[in-house]
């Protein structure tokens, strides 16, 4: 779930500068790096790890974290699935659609503010990221400078794994990935007993930690399982409320057709973004008397 605390002035001219970018095929040089965007907050995603949050010593909330860690295991081994995941803070939307599978995955993220939306496609296969969309999406989505982004724009841009925004876009992008951003963290809560889409299933409640989110944050989650034997996760809605630094982030991530096939190949044709950022960047020379 990507937390996109946006420069509304980016998106409200999204659409007039993406219908621009390509044809300024002359990007002006410039000493920036992409750390230096405040646009996005990367979230912390370990494809290859396995999240587990700490177990109560006994009570509901240990079979509460049981059922999750259970659930959230089983999803783990499963070939593929397809998520839709929404959120909204500052009254910016984003919407992300998702089909991953194990080590490869694609994603179309849409974000909107008023009567302004930019999207993005964002793929991954092996250990190489690869991202086509506007410059204002660049820009938002991805967290390069302007002038970056612009040299970007409408193109696929390769990302590989020493890139400093690796990590963000590759996010949720491997079945492992999206397990990892559902974990609860304590205290997690007992299991209640729900229906949903029309099936037994189990809600638990708890804190939501990552993403750009603390404990200090006093965030809370909810996940809804399946019931029985390889039980899955069904859907998570968690809530930031507002503080004195940020305004109220809500999200939810629903998940489904799991095993369906999903093809994902590498671009044709693709530029590495360490190009981009050398082509963007100037070195001062000393000034020769």
């Amino acid at each position: 779930m990507r937390r996109l605390p946006i420069v509304l002035g980016v998106l409200a001219a999204g659409l007039g500068a993406s219908a621009c970018t390509s044809s300024a095929s002359s990007v002006g040089t410039t000493t920036t790096t992409p750390s230096e965007s405040p646009t996005t907050v990367a979230p912390h995603v370990n494809a290859s790890a396995t999240t587990l949050s700490p177990l109560p010593s006994s009570g509901a909330g240990r079979t509460a974290t049981l059922a999750m860690q259970s659930a959230l295991g089983h999803g783990r081994l499963r070939p593929s699935l397809h998520y839709v995941s929404t959120s909204v803070a500052s009254g910016v939307s984003t919407t992300i659609v998702g089909d991953v599978e194990q080590t490869a995955g694609k994603q179309t993220i849409v974000v909107s503010s008023g009567g302004a939306k930019v999207s993005m496609v964002i793929e991954l296969v092996g250990h190489e990221a690869y991202f086509r969309g506007s410059a204002a999406a660049v820009e938002i989505v991805i967290g390069l400078t302007a002038r970056q982004s612009a040299a970007a724009a409408d193109q696929w841009v390769s990302v590989v794994p020493s890139d400093s925004v690796y990590q963000s876009t590759a996010a949720a992008l491997t079945v492992g990935s999206v397990m990892s951003e559902l974990t609860l963290s304590q205290p997690v809560v007992g299991a209640r007993d729900v229906v949903a889409r029309g099936m037994p299933a189990l809600k638990i409640s708890g804190a939501w930690t990552g993403n750009g989110i603390t404990a200090k944050d006093h965030a809370t989650g909810v996940l809804e399982l399946t019931r029985g034997p390889g039980s899955l996760p069904m859907s998570f809605s968690g809530v930031e409320p507002r503080n004195a630094k940020t305004s109220r982030f809500t999200a939810s991530f629903v998940m489904g057709r799991w095993g369906e096939r999903v093809d994902v190949a590498p671009p044709a044709f693709t530029v590495p973004l360490s190009t981009i950022l050398k082509a963007t960047t100037t070195t001062t020379q000393p000034v020769v008397v």
